[in-house]
């Protein structure tokens, strides 16, 4: 959860203002925090023998998320995590990722340009990975994610975020 609302009852607690939490760098740090934190979490759970998932879908519809959760003004649930015991009669495998040279820039950022061999191998991977896991995906990695950011309805209710975030108390100044 990105959780605002503790920081400003903290402030007003202490008899400070709390103009601040009206802008988007507050909100920014409360998505980073609740990243963070989760990213903790399932470190911790692996380490028991857990395994996990992330589920970004909560944002596809974050005041729904909200009034099922009960969350206060300036709190939205930054997305859900799983954590359980893996099926063994269910192989699943990690995802592959990017290679690293596309993701890890030294000094300066590496321009698109130079990344078209690490996405043509990324595409490579992610069409075995597809047939392990027995996704039925149209066509590579690369269209599949540009058909992502196509249009605003691609985002699939995230479109309209910055209003929704607006509405549960983040005024994103």
């Amino acid at each position: 959860l990105a959780d605002l609302a503790r920081l400003e009852a903290v402030a007003h607690a202490e008899g400070l203002t709390h103009d601040a939490v009206d802008y988007l760098e507050m909100a920014l740090v409360g998505v980073i925090d609740a990243a963070l934190a989760a990213q903790n979490a399932m470190v911790a759970a692996e380490s028991l023998g857990l395994s996990g998932c992330y589920i970004g879908g909560l944002r596809n519809q974050p005041e729904a998320v909200a009034e099922l959760l009960g969350l206060p003004s300036r709190v939205f649930a930054v997305f859900g995590m799983t954590l359980g015991k893996e099926d063994p009669a269910q192989q699943a495998s990690v995802k592959p990722r990017l290679p690293q040279p596309a993701v890890l820039h030294q000094e300066r950022y590496r321009p698109v340009a130079e990344q078209q061999a690490d996405v043509a191998t990324y595409n490579e991977a992610m069409a075995a990975f597809y047939a392990q896991q027995q996704m039925k995906v149209r066509g590579t990695w690369a269209v599949h994610s540009g058909k992502r950011v196509a249009t605003p309805e691609a985002l699939t209710g995230r479109d309209r975020l910055k209003e929704a975030l607006q509405a549960l108390g983040f005024p994103l100044k």
